[in-house]
């Protein structure tokens, strides 16, 4: 490999590093090196951007205990190689077959995991902001091909990202415009023998026949260029997703709403949108519940949409134990075993005036003649009403609904049962028992929060009014930062 070629992928590294925003002057890059060409050159490539940058390189390499002393040898070559450079070396040895059995994973979801739990790590203890991994153009064509196999969305055939985010630092890719022949050309260029991990040619494992037999098919039978076309529409489609998933958290935020109940999907907001922006606030809905989105396929988001126009009380069990029902105005999704809170009945007398504790609801209701109540300021409202206290009288009790309650609700005209009242206000049945009844020893006299006994409103003739405000505490830590 002549020096004019060898500068040409320093230039493709630095190209790259410079389209993406990878390095900043003074970065501190942590280096994945496996001891196979592709770190190899990373490494190699990155030496010779330190004065340009003014990098402080560390090299990192994980033993993933799986080859015994073929491992330990990898492990020993990384080191030397380390030294020559004058670039610090760590390393961390993590049983990985023991977090396969663990956590039901792949050889390769559990290396990947494996991987990227010691670079974060890493990072944070070096104070490193970057952390530089050696995917390829070539393996952005196999990853573009793996998932369109496998089935995904445009973001999964938009193929590996030049970066992302992490707990503790970025992940780039600065090879991704370099070929694997270039990799192993210019690791020659050096003198170095890289080493070979045999997984790599296992055609046990998908992506080695992607990139052994697919691939090769397709380039001699189809497009001599196929994996640079792989590539290239790979860039044209994560445009196009980082677009679609702006429009979507735009949605999001007023489609969506997390509370303790487990987060809520406006399902009048979801009806008027696409379909393509109807999937992606569903499956980030879900994300949000269960930490991502994996093991939730088409299938899956599919039935997620028909359950936005199922009947009310309409329950779906999605993977990893999330849960997902139709309410009046929602869907709803909640991680866990899906159990109905259950309220038990409860009835307490209304201090008047003062405050009355429901602890079922978790709620106090205070009480003020003639003027509003004093209460906690830092409390959460949740109703207010003002009846007649002439009407009401001072024997009130704060309550849940019984069998054959009914009341007149203000601006009905007439008697209606509760129950049928709920209805209307589109309650969900199970969220009934929750609602908080004020009433005096015959009659509801306010349905908190919803409507007040059309017998008992402040009419022009009412000569003392009664207050009620219904308030949440705030638990101590759940203010807002000031």
């Amino acid at each position: 490999m002549s020096v004019v070629l060898m500068d040409d992928i320093v230039e493709k590294v630095r190209a790259t590093c410079r389209r993406y925003q990878l390095l900043e002057s003074k970065d501190k890059v942590i280096v994945a090196v496996s001891g196979g060409a592709d770190s190899t050159a990373m490494l190699l490539a990155l030496k010779e951007l330190v004065p340009e940058y003014n990098l402080q390189l560390y090299v990192a390499h994980l033993n993933h205990m799986m080859r015994g002393d073929q491992a330990e040898a990898d492990a020993n070559w990384v080191r030397e190689l380390s030294a020559r450079l004058g670039v610090p070396f760590f390393r961390r040895d993590i049983d990985v077959p023991a977090l396969i059995e663990e956590r039901g994973l792949t050889v390769e979801q559990a290396g990947r995991v494996a991987r990227y739990r010691f670079y974060e790590e890493l990072a944070q203890e070096l104070g490193a902001n970057k952390v530089a991994v050696g995917q390829t153009r070539d393996d952005q064509a196999e990853t573009v091909l793996l998932h369109l196999i496998r089935g995904a969305g445009l973001a999964g055939i938009a193929g590996i990202r030049p970066r992302r985010s992490a707990a503790h630092c970025w992940i780039i890719r600065p090879l991704l415009e370099v070929t694997r022949r270039e990799t192993e050309a210019y690791s020659a260029f050096f003198g170095l023998t890289p080493r070979h991990d045999p997984y790599n040619i296992d055609p046990a494992y998908l992506r080695n026949r992607i990139r052994y037999q697919l691939l090769p098919w397709l380039r001699d039978e189809a497009n001599p260029n196929i994996k640079e076309v792989l590539a290239q529409s790979a860039a044209i489609w994560q445009e196009e997703d980082d677009y679609l998933t702006q429009v979507t958290d735009q949605i999001y935020q007023q489609a969506v709403e997390l509370t303790d109940a487990g987060v809520l999907v406006d399902c009048e907001q979801l009806r008027r949108l696409p379909l393509a922006l109807k999937r992606r606030v569903l499956r980030q809905a879900f994300a949000q519940i269960a930490g991502d989105e994996r093991n939730l396929d088409f299938e899956h988001t599919e039935s997620l949409l028909t359950l936005a126009a199922a009947p009310v009380g309409k329950v779906l069990n999605l993977p990893r134990d999330v849960w997902a029902e139709r309410t009046y105005k929602e869907i709803r999704l909640t991680i866990g075993k899906h159990v109905r809170e259950s309220i038990p009945a409860f009835c307490y007398p209304l201090t008047v005036p003062g405050v009355t504790v429901v602890p079922e609801l978790g709620l106090n209701v205070y009480t003020a003649i003639g003027q509003e109540p004093v209460t906690d300021s830092s409390d959460s409202i949740v109703a207010a009403g003002i009846l007649d206290y002439h009407e009401s009288g001072c024997k009130l009790y704060a309550r849940n609904r019984r069998p054959g309650d009914w009341f007149y609700p203000q601006g009905v005209g007439g008697r209606k049962k509760l129950s049928d009242f709920f209805i209307d206000c589109k309650i969900p049945r199970h969220e009934r028992d929750k609602v908080l009844l004020i009433t005096s020893p015959k009659d509801i006299v306010w349905v908190a929060g919803l409507r007040v006994d059309d017998r008992f409103i402040v009419k022009a003739k009412t000569k003392e009014t009664l207050f009620i405000q219904v308030k949440r505490p705030i638990r101590k830590g759940e203010e807002g930062d000031c």
